[in-house]
C-alpha cells in the first residue's frame, strides 16, 4: 500500500509523558496519513458483513448488496463527475465522495466533526465565561464486566441519565444551570469488557457554581438510585478516587485546535469531543486502538471480532450533543444546528488545488495511497498532486485528462 511506504518512510519523533518517560511519536504527516490507513482496515474488517441482494416483493425492484455498514463505502464511493482536492486553511482534503459521517467508528470523519463540535464547543465556552460565567466537566460512570452488551450498556446508561433528569432532587441541585454539552466516550480492557462513561459540560452564569468537591458528593446518591433502575450498579470511589461522579472545573478553550490527539491537558471542549482520539489510561484502549490491533491481527482475530461489536453496539447512538445547551447558543447568538452526516460532507470554503477522473481516483485507492495523494497536494499544490498522480498510471496522457 502505497499509505503504508510513505508512514514508513517518515522520521519517527518522541513525546514526553510525565516525568523521564519519552515515546515514540510520529510526525504530523504520518499521522494524517495514518488515519487514511485505519479507514482501510476498519472498511477490510467489514468487507464480510455485506447483506445480500434482495428484491422488493411489492414494486419488484431489484435492491443491490449493501454492506451492514456505512463505513464500508465511506471516501470510495464517488457523487460527483470528478474527485476535487482542495485546500481550506492548514486542511487538504476530498470532495465530491460520499462521507459515512460515523464518528464512532470512521477516523476520518471522525476528526472532520468532531473538530467542527470542538469550535462550536468552544465558541460557547469563551461567550459563557466572556459574560462572567463558569463551567464544569461532570463525568458519570456506571460499573461493567467483560461480557457485558455495548450496545446493551450504552442504552441502560441513556435510560438512567433521563431517570436522572427527572428526579426532584437533582434538578433542585443544578437547577441554576444555565446549559449543558454531552459526550459519550467508550474503552475497552480484557478484564473489565466495555467502559463507555458520559462527559458533561455544564455551564453556570456568574458566581452560582457550586463548589466542584461538594458536587460530586451531592450527585452520586442520585446517579447511583437512577443507575439502580435501569439494573446498574455504581460506586462513589475506587482505589482514592472518585469514580461514579467525578466534577472538574474547566477553564478556557481557546487553545483546543492545539489538543487535538495530543496527550496532555485538556480543556473542556477538548475532553468533550476529542477524548476519543487520546491513549487510553492503563489496561484499557480506546476504540481506535483496538482497531489497530484489528488490522494487525487480522479479519479472524478477536479484536476484529470486537471492532465488529463496538461498530453494532454504538450504532443509533449519538456521540455529541449541543441539545441541552440550545437556549445559551440562542442567547450568544451561536449557531444551533448541527449534523454529523452534514459535516462530514461538506467540504467547506476553500481552494480547489485539483480534480482527479473517477477512473484514476480508484487507481489510487485500489493502491491504497488516498493519503499519499493529500500530502504530495499539500506540500506542492496541484504540481504535487501531478507528481503523486503520476506514480498511480501508466501514462502521460491519462494524467492529462485525470487531472485538471
Amino acid at each position: 500500500m502505497r499509505d503504508l511506504e510513505y508512514v514508513r518512510s517518515q522520521p519517527v519523533g518522541v513525546r514526553h509523558i510525565g516525568d523521564g518517560l519519552v515515546v515514540a511519536a510520529p510526525s504530523e504527516q504520518s499521522r494524517r496519513v495514518l488515519r487514511h490507513l485505519l479507514v482501510a482496515g476498519a472498511q477490510d474488517i467489514c468487507y464480510p458483513y455485506w447483506l445480500k441482494e434482495r428484491i422488493d416483493e411489492e414494486t419488484g425492484e431489484i435492491h443491490k448488496p449493501r454492506s451492514e455498514f456505512r463505513l464500508a463505502i465511506c471516501g470510495r464511493e464517488v457523487v460527483k463527475d470528478r474527485v476535487q482536492v482542495y485546500r481550506h486553511d492548514s486542511a487538504v482534503g476530498y470532495s465530491g465522495l460520499m462521507r459515512c459521517g460515523n464518528v464512532w467508528g470512521c477516523v476520518i470523519c471522525a476528526t472532520k466533526v468532531l473538530r467542527r463540535r470542538g469550535d462550536q464547543i468552544a465558541a460557547l465556552f469563551d461567550a459563557v465565561h466572556a459574560d462572567g460565567g463558569t463551567a464544569v466537566m461532570v463525568t458519570f460512570t456506571a460499573s461493567h464486566k467483560a461480557g457485558d452488551d455495548l450496545g446493551d450498556l450504552l442504552g441502560r446508561i441513556k435510560h438512567a441519565l433521563r431517570a436522572l433528569k427527572d428526579m426532584r432532587g437533582f434538578r433542585d441541585l443544578v437547577g441554576d444551570r444555565s446549559g449543558q454539552v454531552t459526550a459519550t466516550e467508550v474503552t475497552y480492557s480484557e478484564r473489565a469488557g466495555w467502559h463507555p462513561h458520559s462527559h458533561q459540560a455544564w455551564f453556570w452564569p456568574k458566581g452560582q457554581m457550586p463548589d466542584s468537591e461538594d458536587l460530586a458528593s451531592r450527585l452520586f446518591p442520585y446517579w447511583q438510585k437512577a443507575c439502580e433502575k435501569v439494573g446498574l450498579n455504581t460506586l462513589e470511589h475506587f482505589k482514592g478516587r472518585r469514580v461514579g461522579v467525578d466534577v472538574r472545573r474547566a477553564w478556557d478553550a481557546s487553545e483546543y485546535l492545539t489538543k487535538w490527539g495530543r496527550e496532555r491537558d485538556w480543556s473542556l471542549s477538548a475532553e468533550v469531543t476529542s477524548g476519543r482520539m487520546k491513549l487510553a489510561h492503563g489496561g484499557s484502549v480506546t476504540p481506535w486502538g483496538l482497531l489497530e490491533d484489528a488490522i494487525i491481527r487480522g479479519n479472524q482475530s478477536p479484536a476484529a471480532d470486537l471492532w465488529i461489536k463496538y461498530l453494532r453496539g454504538t450504532k443509533g447512538f449519538q456521540c455529541v450533543s449541543l441539545r441541552g445547551a440550545r437556549k445559551l447558543l440562542i442567547h450568544y447568538g451561536l449557531p444551533t444546528s448541527y449534523d454529523d452526516w452534514k459535516d462530514a460532507n461538506d467540504a467547506g470554503e476553500g481552494e480547489v488545488v485539483g480534480s482527479v477522473g473517477v477512473e484514476t481516483f480508484s487507481k489510487v485507492v485500489k493502491a491504497g495511497g488516498l493519503g499519499r495523494l493529500l500530502e504530495g497536494a499539500r506540500a506542492g499544490g496541484l504540481a504535487g498532486l501531478d507528481a503523486e498522480l503520476q506514480s498511480f498510471i501508466s501514462h502521460r496522457e491519462d494524467l492529462h485528462h485525470g487531472l485538471t
